[in-house]
């Protein structure tokens, strides 16, 4: 009688699209923040303003709806937090060389791969989490007109990259 080899189970081929899936997600927010740490270029693209890039911390499109001058006010309180940021931007750099040191392990040190994907994503929550509390800081010194402007805006930039109304 010959033994016959089991036939490759699907969960093995799903787990390692998953995974794959969360490599390209980790590495595509470390290169965001990487561009905006190496790239001097900033959300308006505007050259050298010397702030943190204000996407990389969650702020997505509230980046292009403020005002320039609120954007720069808003770097300009991130800035004064300039430890932080910079640690959590050195954490989420450290994770990716562990996730490297991982894939480069033989046999694949899933483990090891996915506690350096945690601590990234705590970490970009962390630079979330600034982002987030500095622009709710700017936004309580807008006056009422300035805040419906701002909505507004933000209104327009949401449309523009096809988000709902």
């Amino acid at each position: 009688m010959s033994e016959q080899t089991p036939a490759p189970t699907r969960t093995g081929r799903g787990l390692k699209i998953a995974l794959a899936l969360s490599l390209a997600l980790n590495l595509a927010v470390v290169g965001l923040i990487g561009g905006a740490v190496l790239g001097g270029r900033n959300q308006g693209g505007e050259q050298g303003s010397g702030g943190p890039a204000l996407r990389t911390l969650g702020l997505g499109p509230f980046a292009v709806a403020l005002s320039r001058d609120d954007r720069e006010e808003l770097r300009a309180r991130i800035s004064e937090q300039g430890t932080p940021v910079r640690d959590e931007r050195r954490a989420i750099g450290q994770a990716l060389r562990e996730v490297q040191a991982a894939l480069l392990a033989e046999p694949f040190d899933r483990a090891a791969a996915e506690a350096a994907f945690e601590r990234s994503r705590d970490r970009v929550i962390g630079l979330q989490e600034l982002g987030h509390g500095a622009l709710l800081d700017q936004i309580e010194t807008m006056s009422a007109e300035e805040r419906a402007d701002l909505a507004e805006s933000l209104n327009r930039v949401m449309r523009r990259f096809g988000g709902r109304r």
